[in-house]
């Protein structure tokens, strides 16, 4: 969301935070119908018919959860890994990433902004002063951005309602959050334009610890502009199945016999019909052309993936025969688009990493590290052929550092300390 920054010149109030709230909550339709999307309840589900007594199947099938899935497996299946330049230490900061399982929360992270095309993070200090991080939902996070030139975030703002044991609703609250301090403001009634100041508090990161994860420039989701092709996709689905429905049971048309009702339901239930003189008997059913449906079905599969780029990975061309160099062609058109969410997946993460740098400095835990000596690192998750890069790695011993081929074996976490361990071990052997 941007703003004139004069707004918030003398800070945030209570009007202005109500007004801010009241904006956002126009996009809640949009990110209630993704996750809807995302979690199967499609438009299908509620198609009515003309009549109660014609077929009415309702078929998902959930390519929008395929999509979000294989793209975020793919980006961070493999934790993503940090390194520094040599004389800097970054220990402690990777320490506190361990501590809270960090891959777990950049794989919600991923996964929030592919379905709704943002995402949002709240770095906080727990009880024990340790810096924490948590995902936060978009429909009711956002950041206000000043209207100058770049994009100058002001504040960060959570909002939700508080609720009984009964889902009925309590009150109110709001987070904010600017460079120095974190407010909160609640209120009784189920209304944020009543809300009163509860707590403000410094919090020590020095800059905003909210920070948005954006899945592409446009901030959409990955399905978001394919929603009309997963319809067609379902409809066409739906509609064959109740098309064999109705083939089951289709009209009975008798000619040169007359029949009443009672013997009309005897024949339904015994499935025996008396040889006439002149009578015939054939069912009326319209013809369908299964192959034209067929290749209507397969077209509209393609275009979904295509327009995605998410390869269909069920495909028969994916054969377990390929060659690296092959998959690496058929999968370049998903990699380019996994690279673009890469780039901008990667800014957020540096932002991260610079925030908890800060925190940790001024606890004393570490020595200031600039951001620019940090790079960030991502694995991608596909099958790999360990044995060809054990050979580069082998082949290019004396070339490249230690610490960089280590980290082109898929199983090596952490290359220097691998790197250390495997200078004790030889220490120890040579010791011996």
């Amino acid at each position: 969301m941007v703003i004139d920054e004069e707004i918030l010149k003398d800070g945030i109030d209570e009007k202005i935070l109500a007004r801010l709230i009241e904006r956002h909550s126009l996009e809640r339709g949009r990110f209630n119908r993704l996750f809807d999307y995302y979690t199967g309840r499609h438009d299908i589900c509620s198609r009515k018919r003309s009549s109660d007594k014609i077929a009415n199947n309702k078929i998902v099938c959930n390519h929008a959860k395929y999509i979000v899935d294989i793209a975020k497996s793919y980006l961070v299946g493999n934790p993503v890994a940090y390194t520094c330049s040599e004389g800097y230490d970054i220990e402690a900061v990777k320490n506190s990433f361990y501590v809270q399982d960090m891959a777990s929360i950049d794989a919600e992270l991923e996964k929030t902004m592919s379905i709704f095309g943002r995402a949002y993070e709240l770095i906080y200090a727990d009880e024990e002063s340790a810096p924490k991080s948590v995902c936060l939902p978009p429909a009711n996070t956002f950041i206000v951005y000043g209207a100058g030139v770049g994009e100058n975030p002001l504040c960060g703002i959570h909002y939700y309602k508080k609720r009984d044991l009964n889902g009925g609703v309590t009150g109110v609250c709001c987070l904010v959050c600017d460079d120095t301090m974190l407010y909160t403001y609640e209120s009784g009634r189920d209304s944020f334009a009543n809300m009163r100041l509860a707590d403000k508090r410094r919090h020590y990161f020095g800059k905003l610890p909210m920070i948005e994860y954006r899945n592409n420039e446009e901030r959409q989701g990955d399905f978001e502009q394919l929603i009309p092709l997963i319809d067609a996709y379902n409809i066409l689905q739906s509609d064959r199945v109740n098309d064999k429905e109705q083939f089951v049971d289709a009209f009975l048309f008798l000619t040169g016999i007359d029949l009443d009702s009672n013997q009309a339901k005897k024949l339904r239930e015994e499935r025996i019909l008396m040889g006439y003189d002149g009578a015939t008997a054939q069912y009326l059913a319209k013809v369908m052309s299964e192959n034209d449906v067929e290749v209507l079905k397969d077209a509209l599969k393609t275009d979904i993936h295509r327009f995605s780029m998410v390869p269909d990975l069920s495909d028969r061309t994916f054969g377990s025969n390929l060659s690296g160099v092959a998959i690496k062609y058929k999968l370049m058109g998903f990699e380019q688009h996994v690279r673009n969410k890469e780039r901008y997946f990667s800014k957020s993460l540096k932002k991260r990493f610079e925030l908890y740098v800060s925190f940790l400095t001024l606890k004393g835990a570490m020595e200031y590290v600039p951001i620019h000596r940090v790079d960030v690192t991502f694995t991608r998750n596909m099958p790999v052929n360990e044995l060809e890069v054990s050979q580069m790695v082998r082949n290019l011993q004396g070339i490249a550092a230690r610490e960089t081929l280590l980290a082109q074996l898929s199983f090596v976490g952490d290359p220097k300390e691998e790197a250390m361990k495997a200078e004790r071990e030889r220490s120890d052997e040579d010791k011996k």
